[in-house]
Order: C-alpha cells, then sequence, then structure tokens
C-alpha cells in the first residue's frame, strides 16, 4: 500500500510503477476474498464432519464465521483481531483432538 501511495506522487515517469502497484493491490485484495471463502467452507466442513465422529470435542459449525470476519479483516483490520485468534483455538483444539485420538 505504502508502494501504491508513493508511486502517484512522483510524476508522469512512474506510471508503469503506478500501475503494477494498483495491480498488485487489486491482485492481493482478490486473493484475501478467496482464501477467506475457502477458510469459511473449510471450518464448515471440517466442523460438520466432527461432530459426527465420537470425540471429547465437537465444535459447532458456527466457527465458519470465522472465515466470514476474516475476510472482512482484508477491508477492516480491526477484523483480524476477532478472526485469527478464533482460528487459531479452532486450530489447536483441533491437533490436540488428533493427537489424543491416536
Amino acid at each position: 500500500m505504502d508502494l501504491f501511495i508513493s508511486s502517484g506522487s512522483a510524476g508522469e515517469a512512474s506510471l508503469g510503477t503506478f500501475l503494477g502497484a494498483f495491480a498488485l493491490t487489486v491482485l492481493a485484495s482478490w486473493a484475501s476474498v478467496l482464501f477467506s471463502l475457502l477458510l469459511t467452507v473449510g471450518l464448515f466442513l471440517d466442523s460438520r464432519q466432527l461432530r459426527r465422529t465420537d470425540g471429547d470435542w465437537s465444535p459447532t459449525p458456527l466457527y465458519a464465521l470465522a472465515g466470514i470476519v476474516h475476510g472482512v479483516g482484508s477491508t477492516l483490520l480491526a477484523a483480524f483481531a476477532v478472526s485469527v485468534p478464533v482460528v487459531g483455538y479452532y486450530l489447536y483444539r483441533r491437533r490436540t483432538r488428533d493427537t489424543t485420538a491416536r
């Protein structure tokens, strides 16, 4: 983002830099949307599968909302303060559940 802002103030000679920075910004934005979509679907399907198995922890499919909040985090940085700990907790519990099942 810093490159994008600084490239617009340098003059006409940096048109290529400006367009490149703009393209990278758009690409990164769409990549974050795609990642949050995949995260949402993955969390939903994984939590649904875990509920069907026997175990000491059966997460609710509402954990998939963390993926949506993560997508909002690409625009609103404060949303990462919610989504990252929730997804981290889910992965921690998922891993400890897998190690105790062995």
